[in-house]
């Protein structure tokens, strides 16, 4: 069962369900609630820069302040449906990642929102931004992972695919928390959960085929426009994972989308890929962002840290000796 203070914020997220059949203003009041929180707070231990690609491809730097010049990027993609722009929680969400270690660099890509910017523009900007990375900057990829919620899940395994299929060369690994991968809503969480889910579900009600067809054809797809459902890139459910570097998931028991995350955990087992999934009962969309706030958020949070720090923060030969002695 679910803390006090999960069944709590599991309550303040239903007031803002954004089902578009129940609430068909969801979008657009979910696009206006995000505007509010654009603004960036600045630091007094961290530094902040908004900078652009060549090719116009905007995004943020967080730094912590006094570190040497760093050689490892967390690379991040915002949630929001692709609807709502990279909102200033995301700072303070991901900051702690650069206590781990003084060479960290947090990135974060600011990507154009739909539904007036579909597919394939976030993932050409996130490509853009990794090419930035890696060629522009000099960052080996072995020194970058890739981190992603929701949307910015389903950028973050659209990414992957990418440079998997383009480049060779892949990230160190992967966090992703309720990675939306499924434009087509096959799995059976999307029925079984359509009553629990409280932030896209619909009280007292069933999804009937119906309600399916509506949804996805409703704005919450919009990003999609005509292209192909099925695709990789847009559904990563159907891509192959041979290849893939570890992966670290984080899904709530209560998540229509939960079969997005099972679904693809799935594929990278079968692909023989060091995978861990945080399966968190009676847990909500994305409640890993409440690290703060719930037990169960903390919890999780701190396994992924660690899932971070074993696959990512390479010992250094003084730490090894102490060890040693």
């Amino acid at each position: 069962m679910a803390s006090i203070r999960g069944r709590i914020f599991s309550l303040i997220t239903s007031t803002q369900n954004i089902n578009p059949i129940a609430h068909p203003d969801a979008m657009e009041k979910m696009k206006k609630m995000s505007e509010k929180y654009l603004e960036v707070k600045q630091s007094k231990e961290y530094l902040f820069e908004k900078k652009t690609t060549q090719s116009g491809t905007s995004y943020h730097v967080i730094q912590k302040k006094g570190h040497k010049k760093t050689e490892k990027v967390i690379y991040y993609l915002h949630g929001g449906c692709y609807i709502c722009g990279l909102t200033n929680n995301y700072h303070s969400f991901l900051r702690e990642f650069c206590e781990m270690e003084e060479s960290i660099t947090i990135v974060l890509l600011d990507y154009k929102t739909a539904p007036e910017y579909r597919y394939p523009v976030q993932l050409n900007e996130a490509m853009d931004l990794w090419d930035e990375l890696t060629e522009g900057q000099g960052y080996l990829p072995s020194n970058i992972v890739i981190g992603g919620d929701s949307s910015g899940g389903n950028l973050a395994l659209a990414l992957m695919l990418k440079i998997r299929d383009e480049c060779g060369k892949m990230p160190a690994g992967a966090f992703l928390l309720s990675p939306w991968t499924d434009m087509t809503m096959s799995g059976n969480s999307y029925v079984r959960n359509y009553l629990k889910d409280v932030e896209i579900g619909e009280k007292k009600t069933v999804l009937t085929e119906e309600k399916r067809e509506r949804l996805m054809e409703s704005d919450l797809y919009s990003f999609i426009g005509d292209a192909d459902r099925k695709s990789p890139y847009i559904s990563p459910l159907f891509g192959n994972y041979e290849g893939f570097p570890p992966m670290f998931f984080a899904v709530g028991d209560d998540e229509m989308l939960l079969d997005d995350t099972l679904g693809v955990v799935e594929k990278l087992e079968n692909a023989k890929v060091p995978v861990i999934c945080e399966r968190k009962p009676d847990m909500f969309h994305t409640y890993v962002l409440y690290k703060n706030l719930m037990p169960e958020s903390k919890d999780s949070f701190f396994r992924m840290k660690r899932f971070i720090q074993e696959n990512f923060i390479k010992k250094s030969p003084e730490n090894v000796s102490n060890e040693a002695n």
